[in-house]
């Protein structure tokens, strides 16, 4: 008789958690319908997402490598033209890359002005990582060191030679040539005893300074040697 009632019992609680999903079912079922298809949509849509960033990544790098080849050869005007058109519209590190290609391409031409421009709008640029925005920085001071005064150069490389970073080293070094070319000495022999007096100074670049200064204070003994 226990058994029976058991039994009877466990057919109650079953026929009540029926009614309930039932009840429940009813209730919800059309929004439980709605979130099934919606997270098989997300995870079907990530997954196009992904694949199709990883084709356009792939399709924008052989662009890329082709315009590389053309831009050495004889075609750069086709080069130039599949480069502008991964600058505008490729993914976000080709875009970055064609623009730097684009304005390597414009100082190689001898199209100073607009090599510069397109450096500095680089450099500013949020969207480009910092270390390529100190790199355009540097790129544009480059083009400017032969004619910039010296104002000019101090204002584009003070901001990297005051950070911590890697490319301070080059900017002060920079800063030095600017001098030294406008006859600054006493400023030209500042920046390059600053380069020697930094412990984390590379090498090669150590060796030019310590050349620089040699020629700077070579410079400035000369008028009291032809004196005497």
């Amino acid at each position: 008789m226990s058994d029976q009632g058991d039994t009877f019992l466990r057919e109650v609680e079953e026929a009540v958690r029926q009614e309930r999903y039932k009840a429940l079912w009813d209730k919800y079922g059309v929004i439980i319908l709605v979130l099934a298809v919606l997270v098989v949509a997300a995870v079907a849509g990530h997954t196009g997402w992904t694949y199709w960033q990883e084709r356009n990544a792939q399709e924008a790098g052989t662009q890329f490598t082709q315009a590389l080849i053309l831009e050495g050869g004889a075609d750069k005007a086709k080069a130039q033209e599949m480069l502008t058109e991964l600058a505008q519209s490729g993914p976000q590190g080709y875009r970055v890359l064609s623009r730097f290609q684009l304005a390597a391409a414009e100082a190689k031409a001898g199209k100073i002005d607009e090599a510069v421009k397109a450096y500095d709008a680089l450099a500013i640029d949020a969207n480009v990582d910092r270390i390529l925005q100190n790199l355009a920085t540097l790129q544009g001071a480059a083009l400017r060191l032969d004619s910039a005064d010296y104002a000019e150069m101090e204002r584009r490389l003070k901001g990297l030679i005051d950070s911590n970073g890697a490319w301070r080293f080059t900017a002060r070094e920079m800063l030095g040539l600017s001098a030294y070319r406008l006859n600054d000495m006493r400023e030209a022999e500042q920046q390059f005893t600053a380069l020697l007096g930094d412990p984390g100074t590379p090498p090669n670049l150590r060796e030019r300074a310590e050349m620089m200064l040699a020629l700077i204070l070579g410079a400035s003994s000369a008028p009291s040697a032809k004196t005497n």
